[in-house]
């Protein structure tokens, strides 16, 4: 492991293996690789580090410091390069349980080393921040500048499905709603399409992520909730009436994203995800595709990948990853490209 990347990304513990497709999409002009930290990842190569800011996944990225065993308080000063900032704080906190350190010592004795070489502090508005995690899945210590939001919830709890004036108990977690975006756009330009948008969850947070968003449905009564959804989130957003099997997609379709409303319950509903995905694949073969299915409880992981039985119609399946709802329903996110020959 490199002790010195370009950057160590730290995740939020939500779905660690879900939040390492995001970094590798979010940030791909960089090789991201896994550490044996749980939810630390080191990046080799410049990235845009401020799309740290976009993900669900991800706390925050740390630039111009490193990675290394847990030793001792002195040890990590030692390996800190400390610069003057002005109007800066230091924030240290956990992953996975507890190293034999305060996290209130370290920022003590690390903010007196920034404030002898003459930084200023603000630790109510920083424009800086300098941050430590303390990795206790491996005994990793990890610092850097931080870009990005940081530990805590951040308003995620606010955007739930059942805060909006229009809800079904189906509808996905705003945080995989917007992981499941990112896994599929990228930093790639064009149309994030959700061609069987109901409530609209999906391009909510595809809108607020600053894409430009397209959700199509063939429910009226879904389209207009749709739509005073995304009044109520004020997001840009565009939401119309119309058959998915059909429906002529823009030319400039970056990813598809799609929470079918029907699972695959019957043969019928099959179909019509077949015939959706026929038509997605016509008209967008470039674009990447990310599925989000109902499937019997017990098949989540959050650490890993899984595999599936499940077939996409002129799909080849790229990853899946478990995702528990609740103890009679689960849900696999299937990341997919077209295949290239008819």
């Amino acid at each position: 492991m490199n002790s010195n990347p370009s950057a160590i990304i730290a995740l939020r513990g939500w779905h660690p293996a879900i939040s390492r497709a995001e970094a590798k999409a979010m940030f791909s002009t960089s090789d991201v690789e896994r550490t044996d930290a749980r939810r630390l990842l080191i990046a080799n190569g410049e990235s845009d580090w401020e799309n740290a800011h976009r993900m669900s996944g991800c706390e925050c990225v740390l630039v111009g410091g490193g990675i290394a065993k847990w030793e001792s308080i002195d040890a990590l000063l030692a390996k800190i390069t400390v610069t003057a900032k002005n109007s800066m704080a230091v924030e240290c906190w956990r992953h996975e349980g507890k190293l034999p350190v305060a996290t209130r010592d370290i920022e003590r004795q690390l903010g007196g080393k920034f404030h002898d070489a003459g930084s200023t502090f603000d630790l109510d508005n920083p424009k800086h921040k300098f941050g430590v995690v303390l990795d206790n899945s491996a005994g990793y210590v990890a610092w850097g500048w931080m870009v990005g939001q940081g530990p805590g919830k951040h308003g995620w709890s606010a955007m739930r499905a059942n805060k909006r004036p229009f809800f079904r108990p189906v509808s996905l977690e705003p945080r995989l709603a917007r992981s499941a975006v990112n896994i599929a756009a990228g930093t790639r330009d064009g149309v994030v399409v959700d061609p069987m948008c109901g409530t609209g969850g999906i391009l909510i947070e595809s809108a607020l992520s600053g894409r430009e968003t397209l959700g199509i449905d063939f429910d009226p009564v879904m389209v207009d909730g749709c739509q005073q959804n995304i009044d109520w989130a004020e997001v840009d957003a565009k939401v119309v009436r119309g058959d998915a099997t059909r429906y002529e997609f823009p030319d400039d379709v970056a990813a598809v994203v799609v929470d079918p409303p029907y699972g695959r319950n019957s043969p019928s509903d099959e179909k019509l995800i077949e015939d959706m995905l026929e038509n997605i694949r016509k008209q967008s073969p470039e674009s990447k595709l990310v599925v989000i299915l109902p499937v019997a409880p017990g098949g989540d992981d959050l650490d890993e990948e899984i595999t599936t039985d499940i077939k996409l119609h002129g799909y080849e399946i790229e990853t899946a990853y478990g995702i528990r709802v609740h103890k009679s329903l689960g849900r696999v996110l299937i990341i997919a490209r077209a295949w290239t020959q008819n």
